[in-house]
């Protein structure tokens, strides 16, 4: 199949249904969070900080636990953070190797990239924190 992932009906409904369950996860972190301020008859929603955004990632992550592809994570935050403010933050989160992006534009967070994957890792920084994520468990009798 030279590496070919073919997606069944089944799976496509899998993935569609993980996308939802995360995009209702930022919606009510994102309510959680959000200020809001009446202005006369004008109710205004304050942009969230970079910082809120950074953990609504991780936990988005977290909560996959497999790696998203880039347009699950632009379905995920659609209408919460703009594209530009999402990639930005991302690569923010992938430079201080608290993100992993592997080959095929997906993102994961360093405790759930398996050995295996390691060849696809595409900021090899971030391979030494896998390994001793992996380590630690193995110590914890957790892998």
């Amino acid at each position: 199949m030279g590496g070919c992932l073919l997606v069944s009906r089944r799976s496509k409904q899998a993935f569609d249904e993980v996308v939802r369950m995360l995009r209702g996860l930022v919606e009510r972190r994102f309510n959680e969070v959000v200020e809001r301020v009446s202005v006369g008859d004008v109710d205004v929603v304050i942009s969230l900080y970079d910082g809120d955004v950074e953990v609504l990632v991780l936990e988005v992550l977290r909560a996959a636990r497999r790696p998203l592809q880039w347009r699950e994570l632009k379905q995920i935050f659609h209408g919460v953070v703009g594209e530009d403010r999402l990639r930005r933050v991302v690569n923010s989160l992938k430079a201080r190797n608290e993100v992993v992006e592997l080959t095929g534009t997906k993102f994961t967070v360093p405790e759930c990239v398996s050995l295996e994957d390691l060849k696809l890792v595409r900021n090899p920084g971030v391979i030494s924190r896998i390994l001793k994520t992996k380590v630690e468990g193995v110590e914890e009798g957790v892998w």
